[in-house]
């Protein structure tokens, strides 16, 4: 049996393969290589998508350590950082300002302390087959350009399509260099971070000032829009508290309780606000501390409950204007008798609130409580003697003993005792001389509503009538009085008057020619001017050569005929050395008078000018002045004075629809065709410049 089995076997072996056999052999063949071929192909088509992974991914990083570490480096500011296109809710390229650090490893600065930024860059993307993100200088950077200036060059560096269109760009004294940082189909992305305010806090109180960030504007009015989002959990309401905010090229503030409607000033085009979903007012926010600005705020209340994307308040700010309205920003200079103070007067018309107005001096000039020793007391007198007070000028004493202000009319207070009242006569005031007696000069009847006489009640005190009378600070001056005993001569009526003592180194009272260390009866002396003169501080526009639109002010008289007279002056140095006022006489036109005729200096100044053509004691009060000027494309910081409190909400914040950039928020998506399709690779982040030397 083995053996035939053996011999069949050699035997078929000996006849070949069948056709069957050759195709099925074939078949598993072809399958093999072609599993062998299909895996090396796609081995190496994802080994190729790798690679294109891996380049894009380099160049992702590369672009943006280069973006991060050129930005950090920056800043935000006016005439410094610029984005294209400027009118839009993100943006494609970006232009901002670099310096070059010293062997020291310190950026240079200026004698003002500001950063000296010597290189301008650039960020764009060329497009083409492919794209090209493109990374361009300009140095030395143009020290003189403006904002404007930037927003050009800018443009057309974006627009360019080879580097002889890079080098067209430059400023004035630059040199164009440009660099190709990778090439590739590629968007960037400028784009700006959301922005949140939490106004709750457990008492009202005015939070620090909030940087909101930065927005690109151009010259005219433009919306300014907060939007109610929201509350803290512990929060009562959705109110807003608005204490003033700057939103222009030159970073003026304006006062946001000006906004309100009922506000009686000029709102036309400078001032005005709309609500959608609540309602405003102005409150006053002094009993909450004394922090606040001009000591008010504007008030946004909600409907109640009510928290959306249409609740909103809305200001309409003017780019650009200088708003003086508590005059401290820049302070003022009280050229001569005038006062910066609050006037609570205003406080009884709409909007009800007290206002910080400039007003010529009408206060005490000298007290006694200034050289008192004790507190005051009172004292019997009898007998018709002279009463012979001093009023120490500021010549003959240091200190608050001597009188504080000049002026050209004067009152007298008068103060009885408790004991009694205090009858008082024939009362004469002069420039004192020499044995306590008058100076050869004018000396005055001082009348009482006309009387030469009168009777003061116990514990009262009483002012004279006003009298003309030139009085300088420097010089001293006798109040001669006597106590009438009865208007019938009574010899048993009595007469109290207050009295307080002074320094013993000085005499302030004689009686019958005995000196003493006392000031009887006489409580104060007032003066005041009738006219008087104000000068602004000198403010700083930030635009070279501004072409100035408007001057406006508002006055009160209180039912005086009086005026203010306004002149103006601008320099290219702020300390205005080469200046002159124009008009000389003054402008009285207080709707808008056109100051388009000044020199157009960066810098400007106003003077106002008080005087009075009716009742002295009804001087005006200025309650503010506004310049206007065109402003140029520019970025801008929205800063902002808020209040907190136990009933505030969450608050967001929009320009024009726009949302600011409180960093530079990058997105890059770089794109290449490969083995398996496209490939894309995204890279997001933020940088905040982080130099603060603008």
């Amino acid at each position: 049996m083995s053996t035939r089995y053996t011999l069949f076997f050699l035997h078929r072996r000996s006849r070949g393969f069948t056709l069957l056999e050759v195709l099925v052999a074939s078949l598993i063949s072809t399958i093999i290589i072609g599993g062998v071929t299909s895996a090396l192909v796609h081995t190496f088509r994802s080994w190729r998508a790798a690679g294109v992974r891996s380049e894009l991914h380099m160049n992702l990083e590369i672009s943006m350590e280069r973006l991060r570490h050129d930005l950090r480096l920056s800043s935000v500011g006016i005439g410094l950082m610029a984005f294209y296109p400027a009118d839009a809710a993100e943006y494609t390229a970006i232009s901002f300002p670099l310096a070059t650090p010293g062997s020291d490893g310190l950026l240079p600065r200026d004698s003002a302390g500001n950063v000296i930024w010597d290189t301008t860059v650039v960020y764009h993307v060329r497009a083409g087959s492919p794209d090209e993100l493109v990374r361009s200088t300009f140095h030395p950077r143009n020290q003189s350009a403006s904002a404007a200036d930037f927003y050009d060059q800018l443009a057309i560096v974006v627009q360019s399509q080879d580097v002889a269109d890079i080098q067209a760009a430059a400023l004035h004294g630059e040199t164009a260099t440009s660099k190709v940082i990778f090439r590739n189909l590629v968007n960037m992305t400028f784009r700006p971070p959301e922005t949140r305010f939490d106004g709750y806090a457990p008492q009202y109180e005015r939070a620090r000032p909030v940087n909101w960030g930065s927005v690109v504007l151009s010259n005219g009015v433009h919306e300014l829009t907060f939007t109610i989002e929201g509350k803290n959990d512990e929060s009562t309401g959705y109110k807003l508290g608005v204490d003033r905010f700057a939103m222009s090229y030159s970073g003026s503030p304006r006062e946001a309780e000006w906004f309100l409607p009922e506000h009686t000033r000029p709102t036309d085009p400078y001032f005005s606000a709309s609500t959608n979903g609540g309602t405003i007012i102005a409150e006053d926010m002094s009993m909450h501390g004394a922090s606040w600005s001009g000591r008010s705020q504007l008030t946004f209340m909600p409907t109640i409950g009510a928290a959306s994307t249409t609740t909103q308040l809305t200001f309409y700010v003017h780019n650009d204007i200088w708003n003086d309205t508590t005059f401290d920003n820049p302070p003022g200079k009280m050229a001569w008798n005038c006062r910066r103070g609050v006037d609570m007067s205003f406080t009884n018309e709409p909007p009800f609130i007290p206002e910080v107005v400039i007003a010529v001096n009408h206060d005490r000039s000298w007290e006694a409580v200034y050289v008192t020793a004790t507190t005051n007391s009172s004292m019997i007198m009898t007998g018709i003697e002279d009463v012979v007070n001093v009023i120490h000028g500021s010549a003959d004493t240091s200190g608050p003993e001597g009188i504080l202000f000049d002026g050209d009319f004067v009152r007298f207070a008068f103060s009885a005792g408790t004991n009694a009242h205090l009858h008082v006569r024939n009362v004469r005031f002069g420039e004192r001389g020499v044995d306590d007696d008058f100076a050869i000069g004018d000396v005055q009847q001082v009348r009482f509503d006309g009387s030469v006489h009168i009777r003061i009640d116990a514990d009262t005190l009483v002012w004279s009538d006003w009298i003309p009378y030139v009085i300088d600070r420097e010089k001293s001056y006798l109040l001669k009085w006597q106590r009438k005993n009865a208007f019938n001569d009574n010899p048993v009526l009595l007469n109290s008057a207050s009295v307080w003592e002074g320094d013993p180194a000085y005499t302030f009272t004689y009686i019958n020619h005995e000196p003493t260390n006392t000031v009887i009866a006489l409580e104060g002396m007032e003066v005041l001017y009738s006219n008087a003169v104000y000068r602004s501080g000198v403010f700083d526009t930030r635009v070279s050569s501004p072409e100035f639109t408007g001057l406006s002010w508002t006055q009160v008289e209180h039912g005086a005929n009086g005026n203010i007279r306004m002149r103006v002056r601008s320099s290219d140095f702020p300390d205005m050395h080469d200046a002159d006022w124009y008009p000389t006489l003054g402008l009285t036109d207080n709707e808008n008078s056109n100051i388009s005729w000044i020199n157009g200096g960066r810098y400007v100044q106003y003077e106002a000018s008080f005087t009075s053509a009716g009742d002295h004691t009804k001087l005006p009060v200025l309650r503010d002045v506004t310049i206007a000027w065109e402003a140029p494309t520019g970025i801008v910081d929205l800063v902002v004075d808020l209040a907190r409190g136990p009933d505030y909400g969450i608050v967001t914040a929009e320009v024009n629809g726009q949302s600011f950039v409180r960093g530079v928020e990058i997105q890059l998506e770089i794109f290449q065709e490969g083995p398996f399709g496209t490939e894309k690779v995204t890279g997001i982040t933020e940088v905040r410049p982080l130099n603060t030397g603008r």
